[in-house]
């Protein structure tokens, strides 16, 4: 750790300056514990490629950071009070990562509030302040993220596709991933990853709770495969309250609910994409390029 002191011409201690950088993770934020395992995965992986970088974590979802408060007593940092933090122990030289997966409400929102701290001149200035942007937000960015996946459909049986047949094949299994969706114009990026998803592999459908493609969009793809399975798995970067409740519940409106009333054989994959590694390299390739560095490994 480097430490250097800025003093004015008459000699008086202005500011303590920390020269290495550091890293601000921003994510919605997650109350579940089992959770909470994709946010250490992803700063594990944050700590191994940039060992010299102080790696911290803050949640933009207000509801989740007063659960936590209250239910553990641990304060979360949202991000203006994690950029607040770090001036305050004199970084200078920050970069923030978004973890969100698309570009909407939360995402704009943090692009305020760096600017806001960019804006700020004099001694409580940052040097630099970088943003990386969310996980799907060029073309480039599907196609890896479809890859990405990739590992986690290939337990899928290699017969053929049977689209609407109307007799089932229990041996077929249909992958249905469940997005989180919003009413901000970023949800068309769910449509996009699922036309892709379906290019790319057989029997894979993308769905969202709060957006399009809805649940019944989804239902009818997965009907008209011909598959007798459903594999269900968050589209999402932790496993949280929709991944746990919404998706995989036992409530007779979940996901998991409404494919077994249908007929379908249901199995679970409780795990947030934050553990899938070359997803979290997706977001490490966009903190590279908001540092100047995308060649770097």
């Amino acid at each position: 750790m480097i430490i250097s002191t800025i003093f004015s011409p008459y000699g008086e201690v202005k500011r303590s300056v920390q020269e290495e950088e550091a890293m601000l993770l921003v994510a919605f934020g997650t109350s579940y514990p089992e959770a909470q395992a994709a946010f250490d995965d992803v700063e594990a992986l944050y700590k191994k490629e940039l060992p010299n970088t102080e790696i911290r974590i803050a949640f933009t979802s207000d509801f989740i950071r007063q659960k936590i408060k209250k239910r553990d007593d641990v304060f979360v940092d949202n991000p203006v009070t994690g950029l607040a933090r770090l001036n305050d122990e004199g970084y200078v030289n920050v970069v923030v990562q978004s973890l969100h997966v698309i570009p909407g409400e939360e995402y704009h929102d943090l692009m305020n509030i760096v600017g806001s701290f960019r804006s700020i001149a004099g001694k409580f200035s940052f040097r630099s302040l970088a943003l990386g942007t969310p996980l799907l937000t060029g073309i480039e960015d599907y196609r890896a993220v479809s890859a990405a996946l990739g590992s986690q459909f290939d337990w899928i049986t290699d017969s053929g596709r049977r689209a609407h047949e109307s007799v089932r094949d229990p041996g077929e299994t249909a992958v249905v991933l469940m997005g989180h969706g919003t009413g901000h114009p970023a949800n068309s990026a769910y449509s996009q990853m699922a036309n892709l998803l379906e290019m790319d592999y057989k029997n894979v459908f993308l769905g969202t709770v709060e957006g399009y493609p809805e649940l019944d969009d989804v239902l009818e793809r997965v009907k008209a495969s011909g598959a007798g399975r459903v594999r269900l798995m968050p589209f999402m970067v932790v496993a949280g309250d929709h991944a746990t409740n919404d998706m995989a519940g036992d409530e007779p409106d979940s996901w998991k609910s409404i494919f077994e009333q249908e007929g379908f054989e249901v199995e679970v994959y409780l795990r947030g994409m934050g553990s899938n590694e070359a997803v979290v390299q997706i977001f490490m390739a966009h903190t590279r390029a908001a540092l100047g560095k995308p060649g770097e490994t």
